[in-house]
């Protein structure tokens, strides 16, 4: 992880000082680097003796970084990882722009390993996160958003990124197919679960602790599970105060904390929270069919981290 972190500064280079600005901004705030981490674990866990697994690491947190940098140009969102977001220190375009440089440079990257295999997994990914992204906001501010829907957008814009990352790693390590498929799922599973507790945390954490802001999900339109969940269960009267809360034209923090207050009486962060342990467990579920060594370990513990994190 010490080889990735100094290569992710160091592969994204550029002559251009704002957009060297920019990269070096985002990249600093930090993160959980989780995509690297699976790679890195799946590629030891299949036996990987060689160096590749770095800059392929590399290339997940690039494309994962490009997406946060649209997202929040999306989403107007004024803070990510504690820090102001790029878009707020300069404006949209720029930052457009290098959420394409982190692209571009991803699949420079990515060429340099010269395994097709991977550059297919790694294009199929980014499609997937492209169609997501692009679902989720055609679902913006609908209240009749389903499970289904919710699903379709954490399967292909979240977890399958995870995904790629532990499959690459089964690549990188000459794993059979039947072991790739297993760790491509075991990653699936684990991705699901981190964003299905990245929405129960929007709604159940503090500011501070988060680094970004409360009840973001819903000021920007997005409507996750706990939302749903607690909807569905929720009596007439209050399912009304919910649906009109959403329908707001602004939210006051009063709106936001009242709104929390009914995902939690209803249910919704403790239904969330069931699934994302659920999901979890499949995920465990998936290394069975390996033997017991200090690698398997490691992703039993990366998963289980991913939902019983309070960050």
């Amino acid at each position: 992880m010490d080889r990735v972190e100094a290569m992710l500064f160091t592969a994204i280079t550029s002559e251009v000082g704002m957009l060297q600005d920019i990269c070096t901004h985002i990249l600093r705030s930090g993160g959980k680097r989780l995509r690297p981490l699976m790679l890195l674990l799946s590629a030891k866990f299949c036996g990987y003796q060689g160096t590749d697994h770095i800059p392929l690491a590399c290339v997940l947190e690039y494309i994962h970084t490009a997406t946060l940098l649209h997202d929040d140009v999306i989403d107007h969102a004024e803070v990510r990882r504690g820090t102001s977001s790029a878009h707020i220190l300069w404006g949209n375009q720029a930052t457009i722009l290098a959420g394409d440089f982190f692209l571009s440079r991803a699949f420079a990257l990515a060429v340099s390993a010269q395994n097709m295999k991977i550059l297919e997994v790694i294009a199929h990914t980014s499609i997937c996160l492209t169609e997501a992204e692009t679902y989720q906001v055609s679902k913006t501010n609908d209240p009749l958003t389903t499970e289904e829907d919710y699903f379709f957008i954490v399967r292909n814009k979240t977890a399958s990124l995870i995904a790629a990352a532990s499959r690459i790693g089964a690549i990188l390590g000459g794993a059979s197919p039947e072991a790739e498929q297993a760790l491509e799922r075991y990653g699936l599973n684990v991705g699901i679960a981190f964003q299905i507790m990245d929405d129960v945390l929007d709604y159940a954490s503090n500011e501070q602790e988060l680094g970004k802001t409360i009840c973001k999900d819903i000021q920007e339109g997005s409507i996750t599970l706990p939302f749903i969940a607690a909807l569905r269960a929720c009596p007439p009267a209050d399912r009304e105060a919910m649906m009109a809360l959403l329908q707001a034209p602004a939210y006051q923090q009063d709106d936001l904390a009242r709104i929390a207050r009914l995902v939690e009486e209803h249910g919704g962060t403790a239904y969330a929270r069931e699934q994302a342990h659920a999901y979890v467990r499949a995920a465990i579920a998936e290394l069975e069919v390996f033997p017991q060594t200090p690698q398997r370990q490691w992703l039993i513990d990366c998963a289980r981290y991913v939902a019983e994190r309070t960050f």
